[in-house]
């Protein structure tokens, strides 16, 4: 038991530094508090020995020293729980932030590696329960010294019932630490199903409408039961050590406290002891199971909680070969020329979207559409720009300077992008755009440029609108609008949009190819769309075909010779992309052919 909680709170301290000023503190209203109530059974049994002995004046000195001791012990505790309450402060927000820090750092691969669910509930609820253990490491050290020193006053006035006493609490500990080991090992398993309830009551949110579209609520409440049932198992397995030990263990207190009783009371008819003798044996026999019982409950917590330790260090020690260092070019003034150079990369988990030999321009003030069928290599390019990923050879610069070199700072500045379904956070239009640049004359400028502010202003609240969650109250046209304006306000020289048209109309497809051809003109944008009428306005067009380049140039240039790009305008994109859209894009091609006559 010993050895395992010492490496616990050895890992513990690895972890979470306590603030220098509060566990002090902590520690010491602890010390004096527990110290403080080992005098109260002694005044108490003076008490009784002088009252039986009429003594008036000891009984009321020691009433008041019993008083002074009771006013003490509620300070000291005050201490204690004033100390606890801002040392908890300090220590959650601290591994908090130390967590979150570490996430931002993470590449695309994290969550695939470690779900969702155990990220939000590690955050959470982990967090939470470490900020919460230094007090528990207080109690186990000054609680356990208080028994030492309870048990030998018991070996000191007698031999015997010292060493029965010994017998109880080895007896007591061994029954405890047993329940407190095997409940562990099934709240462990409780944690991980509740990480997977979490991840899949999130997918049931995310497709809900999907669940009502093609009625499927029957199968996937029959999953999300499976999994429910699981940590129901869990649950029981651990409840069945608890019960052994919130109502069987007490029984050997109960018969502990008999026995002495039983031992004390011949003694003291033998007249080997008085009365104040069993009153205050009797007393500390009490605290030192009832302060046993403390301390294997904190005994307890802190196997828990080891389990918060080894979650939050998977979290913490992630680390993967595609972590990318940022350099400490720090030059500010980009133009936005990019290039991409002999450039090859292969997914190490995935088959598709891998890319061999690319080499390409984007240049400044111009369009530069990737368009290609589904897995030619597309996103793969925007994800290599977004530095989402590294290359396995080759180069990827801006402005002649390879893009690994530029200073964190500089490059989020200069290259952002928006892709199909952006996310807006559940704020207001104003907070949203705040993120960016609090400048409010800045977001109406952004907002006015492609063309939303009439439409905010229109709104009961205007810029002061809350938008619901990923701003479902707002259209889909509408939330592209406003992540572009949001993108504006980055200041950035390089805008890169993935699939921003595949989901919208046909009148905002012609108000987002207004948005791109006013853009270019102080950007240099690069897109990827299947829209035929995005390509035409492009002023270059890099064509992808399973990894690789198989022409480049303008709508005219490619629509004259090169088979791969009429087929995308003749088919409109790949089979398998064309199952998904292919009513989509019949409704689309009608429109536009109804306009054209």
């Amino acid at each position: 038991m010993f050895k395992d909680n010492i490496k616990i709170i050895h890992d513990f301290f690895k972890l979470v530094r306590g603030s220098k000023l509060w566990v002090p503190l902590l520690f010491l209203g602890s010390i004096l508090g527990h110290l403080s109530s080992l005098l109260i059974p002694v005044f108490t049994s003076n008490i009784v020995y002088y009252v039986t002995d009429m003594n008036a004046s000891s009984t009321y000195f020691n009433i008041l020293w019993l008083l002074l001791t009771y006013i003490a012990y509620n300070l000291f505790w005050y201490l204690n729980y004033l100390s606890y309450s801002h040392n908890f402060k300090y220590s959650y927000r601290k591994l908090r932030e130390q967590m979150i820090d570490k996430i931002f750092t993470y590449d695309a691969d994290f969550t695939d590696k470690i779900s969702k669910g155990t990220i939000l509930n590690t955050v959470n609820a982990d967090v939470g329960h470490l900020a919460e253990m230094i007090d528990n490491v207080c109690e186990i050290i000054v609680v356990f010294v208080k028994v030492i020193i309870m048990i030998f006053i018991f070996l000191k006035t007698n031999i015997f019932i010292g060493l029965l006493v010994v017998l109880f609490e080895f007896t007591y500990l061994k029954i405890f630490d047993y329940c407190n080991v095997n409940s562990t090992k099934y709240l462990m398993g409780q944690q991980k199903y509740r990480d997977k309830l979490t991840d899949n009551l999130g997918q049931i949110l995310n497709g809900l409408g999907e669940i009502k579209l093609f009625n499927i609520y029957d199968k996937m409440k029959h999953n999300f039961n499976v999994i429910a049932t699981k940590w129901q198992d869990q649950y029981m397995g651990k409840r069945k050590y608890y019960n052994i030990r919130l109502s069987l263990l007490p029984f050997v207190i109960h018969i502990g406290k008999v026995s002495l009783y039983a031992i004390l009371v011949y003694l003291v008819l033998k007249g080997e002891y008085k009365v104040n003798t069993l009153v205050l044996l009797i007393t500390y026999f009490e605290n030192i199971m009832g302060n046993t019982k403390d301390l294997m409950g904190y005994s307890r917590q802190i196997r828990e909680w080891s389990i918060s330790i080894i979650r939050i260090n998977k979290i913490l020690d992630y680390s993967s070969s595609e972590q990318i260092e940022f350099g400490i070019n720090e030059n500010d003034y980009i133009n936005g020329l990019v290039e991409f150079n002999n450039v090859d990369f292969s997914y190490k988990s995935k088959n598709r979207g891998n890319i061999e030999n690319i080499n390409f321009k984007a240049e400044p003030n111009k369009i530069t559409a990737l368009v290609g069928h589904s897995g030619s290599g597309k996103t793969t390019i925007i994800n290599l720009l977004l530095r989402k990923y590294k290359i396995d050879s080759g180069q990827v610069l801006i402005d002649g300077e390879s893009i690994y070199e530029y200073s964190k700072n500089v490059y989020s500045k200069n290259v952002v992008g928006v892709n199909q379904s952006p996310f807006i956070f559940t704020m207001s239009i104003k907070k949203n755009l705040s993120l960016i640049d609090s400048n409010i004359e800045n977001q109406i400028e952004a907002c006015k440029r492609v063309g939303i502010h009439d439409y905010i202003m229109s709104l009961p609240k205007g810029y002061n609108t809350i938008l619901t969650e990923n701003a479902t109250n707002f259209s889909g046209g509408q939330r592209q609008l406003l992540a572009i304006a949001r993108t504006l306000l980055s200041k950035a020289e390089i805008l890169i949009f993935d699939e921003v048209t595949s989901s919208l109309d046909t009148l905002l497809v012609e108000k987002i190819k207004e948005i791109f051809d006013d853009l270019k003109q102080d950007h240099t944008i690069i897109i990827i769309t299947h829209k035929k009428d995005v390509m035409k306005i492009a002023d270059k067009i890099v064509v992808l075909n399973k990894g690789k380049i198989v022409g480049q140039g303008t709508h005219q240039e490619l629509m004259k010779n090169n088979t791969y790009y009429i087929d995308l305008q003749t088919n409109n994109y790949s089979s398998s992309h064309k199952k998904a859209q292919d009513n989509i894009n019949l409704i689309d091609e009608i429109v536009e052919e109804k306009g054209e006559k």
